[in-house]
Order: C-alpha cells, then structure tokens, then sequence
C-alpha cells in the first residue's frame, strides 16, 4: 500500500510538472536565435568569399599569356592588317576614278 501510494505521488508530480506553463524569465525565443545564426552564416560566406579573392590574388600567376590568348592576338592583329589594307584599296579607287573622271 504505501509504495502504491508513492507511485501515485510520483505520478501526480510528473502530470502536474508536464502541464504546467514554461518561465520565460531568461530563456532567449527560437525564433529570434535562429534569424541571428543565419545572418551570422551570411556573414560568414561573405567572408569567405573576400578571402578566398585575396588568396586568388595572392597566388595568381602573372606574365604568362596562354598559347590560345597569344594565337587569338596574333589572328586578330592579322585580320585587322587585312581590314585596313583593304579600306585603304577602297579609298584609293575611289580617288584614282575621280582623277580619271576629271580628265
């Protein structure tokens, strides 16, 4: 009888306790600790990303034009020489035909 009655207690105790209302006092809300760590990651990935810039510049090869980037100046300087040759035949038609014309 008298651990049934101590059972019971128990019982009555952890009912009581479970149902009862939660102290705000001191307890920070979920809501607004979860809205803090985000902004917290944000800031920490930009961050990151700055420092992963400065450690790209850091390690950045430099004076070394690729084999491609050196053949695309050369093509390019190439196909602009043929342009202005053949801007300059234009004009020189151009001219030598009113020199005819005036004859």
């Amino acid at each position: 009888m008298r651990s049934f009655f101590i059972v019971a207690l128990l019982a009555v105790i952890a009912l009581s306790s479970a149902f009862a209302p939660a102290p705000t006092f001191g307890v920070v809300s979920t809501a607004a600790s979860s809205t803090s760590l985000e902004a917290c990651r944000v800031n920490a990935k930009k961050e990151k990303r700055q420092r992963n810039r400065d450690n790209m510049r850091k390690f950045q090869k430099r004076g070394k034009t690729s084999r491609k980037k050196m053949m695309r100046k050369v093509a390019s300087s190439e196909m602009r020489q043929l342009e202005n040759e053949f801007i300059a035949k234009c004009f020189t038609t151009v001219v030598e035909e009113a020199a005819v014309q005036k004859k």
